[in-house]
């Protein structure tokens, strides 16, 4: 091995890089602390003596160019002096890596800031670092743990976002839910609990610090009534702000409106055809269509989409419903709220008129149980879009 650089950092004082080199297309490094330190024993304060040095191997961060790091540490072995002592002999201990760890410290921070940014799973960094899966994630789990439970890893929040996201899927048992709690104005990811329901949300908000809950002033949550319940819950108790609002996630409810247009054209198709959309029926043709923002539709979507509802379309249903779809839209489109307030007073009065289809009776209630928070949602432009990219990235990591 051939003198290196002290150079090399491995986020550790007090070691010297006594070699360097390349073997097996990984990077070598030696290490070892300096001569000349004076070592007493912790048991009875005698001063220790020298029973030589032991390597230990250790892997580190990638090197320059991703090869993997192989840490080569020459670990003293002390022993003490006053033979009476009930401690005989120890290994020198450093931030360098803890006792019976392979990592060290640097590659263990290393391999959570990846994974933490959805850089690699957590096969792909044991592989580039050139240990087994388990050894990765044991390493990991206890380093994200202590992050997460750092109080200073959170600040106040005003506007705070609750969605669900599957965890388990349904094979062999029942699905099992998560909840994400995000700060919807950065993206932060607060916390993960388990569980959707109105039970679950109060026994996490009622865990929290004082100072935490008083700072909230908007929660924003999808049309899920045992949030909205869950958040009412702890406002009357005292345990949220009484001046606290719940905002209704506008995406969600653009896509009830999508939902109904679905259901409508699926009844209808049937109703008329007496089978399931197939190629060649008109309204099946323009399911995609059905969906698209008005505005993004040129002069020959718009006539094939006319063409399409005159054909399949007898009663003008699943015209109503796309109707219905964008004027949902425009409550969300405006900065004004007075102006968004009339609009979705319009959305209602459209979709619960007497000759609407049940598609459209069904969003008219929904739109009217969530008023308020519709209104809240306009009113603050908050939103769960943060929240809905903080579950994506949960799912990317789970995978």
């Amino acid at each position: 091995m051939v003198q290196g650089s002290a150079a090399v950092g491995f986020g550790a004082a007090g070691f010297e890089v006594s070699g360097v080199v390349e073997e097996g297309g990984e990077v070598v490094v030696g290490v070892q602390t300096p001569d000349g330190q004076r070592v007493f024993c912790d048991g009875c304060g005698h001063r220790a003596r020298s029973k030589g040095r032991r390597e230990v191997v250790l892997r580190g961060a990638p090197a320059a160019g991703g090869r993997p790091l192989r840490v080569l540490w020459d670990k003293r072995v002390w022993a003490c002096a006053n033979t009476g002592c009930a401690i005989r002999a120890w290994t020198e201990q450093s931030e360098l890596a803890g006792p019976r760890r392979v990592l060290t410290a640097g590659a263990v921070r290393w391999a959570t800031d990846r994974l933490a940014a959805v850089e690699g799973s957590v096969v792909s960094l044991a592989r580039r670092l050139g240990v087994g899966w388990r050894t990765v994630w044991t390493a990991v789990e206890a380093a994200a743990r202590q992050r997460a439970g750092d109080p200073a890893r959170v600040d106040p929040v005003a506007r705070a976002g609750f969605d669900e996201t599957v965890m388990a899927s349904a094979a062999r048992r029942r699905r099992r839910f998560v909840t994400a709690a995000v700060d919807a104005a950065t993206g932060q990811v607060i916390d993960v609990f388990d569980g959707r329901d109105a039970a679950d949300l109060q026994q996490w908000l009622q865990q929290q610090p004082r100072w935490w809950t008083d700072s909230v002033e908007v929660v924003c949550v999808d049309p899920h009534e045992g949030y909205r319940s869950a958040v009412k819950h702890e406002i009357g108790a005292g345990r949220l702000p009484a001046g606290a609002k719940i905002a209704a996630d506008p995406f969600h409810i653009v896509r009830l409106a999508n939902q109904a247009i679905t259901k409508c054209r699926q009844r209808t198709q049937t109703e008329t055809t007496g089978h399931r959309g197939r190629k060649g029926d008109p309204l099946y043709g323009i399911r995609k269509l059905l969906l698209t923002r008005a505005e993004r539709l040129d002069a020959q979507g718009r006539m094939r989409l006319q063409q399409a509802l005159d054909q399949g379309d007898p009663y003008d249903e699943v015209a109503d419903c796309w109707t219905a779809k964008e004027k949902v839209r425009s409550v969300f489109k405006t900065t004004d709220p007075e102006q968004g307030e009339h609009r979705l007073d319009d959305a209602i009065a459209w979709c619960a008129a007497p000759e609407s289809g049940p598609e459209l009776l069904r969003l008219a209630t929904t739109l009217t149980r969530w008023r308020d928070e519709i209104e809240t949602s306009i009113k603050t432009r908050t939103h769960n879009g943060r929240t809905e990219a903080a579950n994506a990235k949960i799912k990317d990591i789970k995978r």
